[in-house]
Parts: C-alpha cells; structure tokens; sequence
C-alpha cells in the first residue's frame, strides 16, 4: 500500500565540530542550486561545506541559483549568517531552456547547458578578485570558473564521472525516448570531462573508478591526462544518523531509502522487486520492505500494491524508518560516485545488502563492514542468511558504524578538503613570487 508523503522539515545542517583554523581564507562557491532546503544529496553537501568552512573561520561568497524551491525565513537567515555574501539569481525554465540550447552550440553537456546563467556568471567574474579561491560544485557549475585559473586557484567538485554515470545509465534504460537522451548526454559528457579538468587547479572526484573512467577519455582523444585530482567524498552526520537503542527492529524487515524521481534509485528498487523480492517471500512470507523517499514515481508508488510492500512518499525523518529496519538494501546497479544511501545506513549500525557498484564510492569491507550481492539469486540468499543470523548481522552492523566514525564524518573529509585548497593557495602564491623575481 502507498502512503501519503510528509512534508519535509527543511533541517538545517548540524554545528561542525571543529575549532577555528588559525588560519583563513575567503572563498568564492559556485552552485547550481540553493543550498537549502536540503532536499538532495549535493544540496546537503554543499550546505555542510558552507558549514564548515564557517566554523572554521573563513569568509564565503555564495554564488547559487534560485530555481524555484522556497527557503523558509530560517533557512534563509541561517545562509546570510554562515556567508559573507549571498548571490542567489533567478533561473526558471525558459532560461534553462535557453541555456541548454546555447551550451550545445558549444558542445556542452546538456546538464551544463541547462544551468547556465549570464547573471551568475557575470556576478563571480566581479566578485572572484576578492576571494581567495574558487570552488564550483559539480561539472554543472563548472563554466562559471572555467579559466580563471591561473589567476586564482580554483576547484571544480566533479564528484562523479558523469560519464561513468551516463554509460551505466544507457546501460540500463528500458524506456526508449530516455535511453536515446542519455546516449546522447552521454557522447557530450565525455567529451567535456576530458577537456574541462585543466582549467582548475584541482578536480574533485570521490573515488577511482571515476578517475579512471575520465583517464580512459582522455588516452581514447588524445589528450593530457587528468592529472590534478584530490578525493573528496561526502560525510554524513553521524549524530543524525545514530544507532537507536530504544528502538527494536521488526524481524525480517528491510528498507530501501533515496530520492525516488532519481532514475538510478528508481531502477534499483524496481528490479529489486521484480527479481529478489519474490525469491524473498517464497522463503520468508513474513518478510517485509518500507520503501522511503520524496517524490516517487508512478513505478515506484505501483510497488506499494505488491504484498508486504509500503512506498511512503516523503517522510520528515528517514532515520526514523531506518531504525526500525532487521536490515537495508542498495541494488543500485547505474550511476557512479558515491551512495549517500549506503553511509547513513552504516551510521545507524544497520546491515547491509548492496551491489558491488554501490560499495564503489564507499570502499566498505565486503563480508566485514556490508555484504555484496549483484545477482538476484545471490542476493536473495544474504538477505535470507542475514535474517536467520542475527547475531551476525548485529555483529556487521557494528562494524559499518565503527567504519562511518572513523572514515565518513563531515568534518573528517573537509579537513582534508581544507588542507588541499590550502596548498593550492600557496602553490600560485609561490609560483607569483618565482616568476615576480625572475621579471
């Protein structure tokens, strides 16, 4: 049966624990979207960022776009508290339009494309002399920072290949008119990774897979092979997503939690119940799966009529759900970086059945920190295992958590994120000095 969704609560990050850096910078981020409210996984991560680099005393200059998500009054009050400046500009569906159609003149991505904005553009281009650093998140926000380097060092958070993203995607796609979209995205996606690296100082990419992916593009055109790459994947907060003592899981039951509009979550769990579910339930009648996240699809919300399926659209807190769970799936079998999914499930202590690919951005331990199935048949059974075992499965819920603590914080990663724009500072710094003496 499906329920109906729940409003979110538009939660604002957690305070960072962290002490202020003795020494600042100020800092210039690009965005294709407003931080708040925290309705995706890039929002959150750049909501985070914002908080952090707050808390460790640096000056932000916001450079975001409003397409149409209403911030509450305390949303907004909390991005002009933890920014020096805010730039937030206009972008609805006709200049999307206008921009996609003009970036593929340019043979840009349409993803590119569609988030182009000559206000946002032309606002940084003034407002970058007095930062420190620039920073575009995702490949989306790139051209607005594209070849200030070497002026200013600058970032550009790729994330994922979208290339490995798009190539598993075509992959996977059944409907026609969307496989012959992303086929084409994905010609365009290539061609762009392969160039747009060498105009920063550093490309962010959360794992190997994505690294290797761009470097194939580039040995496959003949080009420079990216070369400036530092890892930053996303934390979680492990405070939210906790492990909840009070709270005893329902025997035999699971969770599926995203955003359910997203294709690579809404693949993932529809073939999850075409071909796991039922091998499933003929062993185990009693078992059951909540499938949690805003916006479903038709195909989605059509699960909820399948026996001991609940799809409950949006919810306030998916931790509440989680908790309440014998164990969590992640069948993604599209899409490339890293499931966000996957870490909160781990923070709460919970274990574990996911595909290979899923683990790819998150390095867990197979057998110790997750266990990894990519066959139906496969994972049907770890599933049942893990039901008939709970001591074992208690035992790898506890290890994922301690896994979380030491390696998926917020603060863990952006210290680490810190430290890099740190050195990308003093490298141009030094290089202006070498070449001022040599004048």
């Amino acid at each position: 049966m499906a329920k109906k969704p729940t409003p979110a609560s538009g939660n604002l990050p957690g305070q960072m624990q962290v002490e202020p850096s003795p020494r600042t910078f100020s800092i210039a981020i690009a965005y294709s979207r407003t931080p708040l409210p925290m309705t995706r996984a890039d929002q959150m991560t750049v909501a985070h960022l914002i908080s952090f680099l707050s808390a460790r005393g640096h000056a932000i200059d916001l450079y975001g776009l409003d397409i149409g998500e209403p911030m509450t009054d305390q949303q907004q009050e909390w991005l002009g508290q933890h920014c020096r400046t805010v730039h937030l500009k206009s972008h609805g569906l006709l200049r999307s339009a206008l921009g996609a159609m003009f970036g593929l003149l340019q043979g840009f991505p349409l993803q590119v494309g569609w988030f182009i904005n000559g206000a946002q553009r032309a606002a940084i281009a003034k407002g970058i002399n007095d930062v420190d650093i620039g920073y575009s998140y995702y490949i989306r926000s790139a051209e607005t920072m594209r070849r200030i380097y070497p002026a200013k060092p600058t970032f550009v958070a790729m994330q994922l290949s979208q290339s490995l993203n798009t190539r598993r995607m075509v992959a996977h796609y059944r409907n026609l008119k969307e496989k012959l979209l992303y086929a084409v995205e994905s010609r365009l996606v290539r061609n762009y990774e392969a160039r747009v690296w060498s105009d920063f100082s550093r490309t962010v990419l959360i794992g190997e897979q994505d690294v290797a992916e761009i470097r194939s593009i580039c040995q496959e055109k003949k080009l420079p092979e990216i070369d400036n790459v530092f890892f930053g994947p996303h934390g979680t907060d492990i405070s939210r997503f906790a492990p909840r003592e009070d709270v005893t899981p329902e025997p035999c039951s699971m969770v599926f939690n995203g955003v359910l509009r997203t294709y690579t979550n809404v693949h993932a769990i529809t073939w999850f119940v075409a071909h796991v579910w039922p091998l499933i339930k003929k062993a185990e009648p009693k078992a059951t799966l909540m499938i949690v996240g805003r916006d479903p699809r038709p195909e989605v919300i059509a699960l909820g009529e399948t026996d001991g399926i609940i799809v409950t659209g949006e919810v306030e807190n998916p931790a509440d759900y989680i908790s309440k769970a014998a164990l969590c799936i992640d069948p993604v079998q599209a899409g490339a970086g890293m499931q966000n999914k996957m870490v909160e499930f781990m923070a709460m202590g919970k274990p574990i059945v996911a595909t290979t690919v899923a683990n790819e951005g998150i390095g867990a331990e197979p057998g110790a920190h997750v266990v990894l199935a990519d066959q139906p048949e496969d994972m049907a059974k770890e599933i049942l295992d893990l039901f008939a075992e709970p001591t074992r499965a208690q035992t790898i819920g506890t290890a994922a958590r301690k896994f979380v603590e030491q390696n998926w914080t917020w603060e863990a990663h952006f210290l680490r994120l810190e430290a890099e724009m740190f050195v990308a500072i003093d490298e141009l710094a030094d290089q202006n000095s070498d070449q001022a003496e040599g004048n």
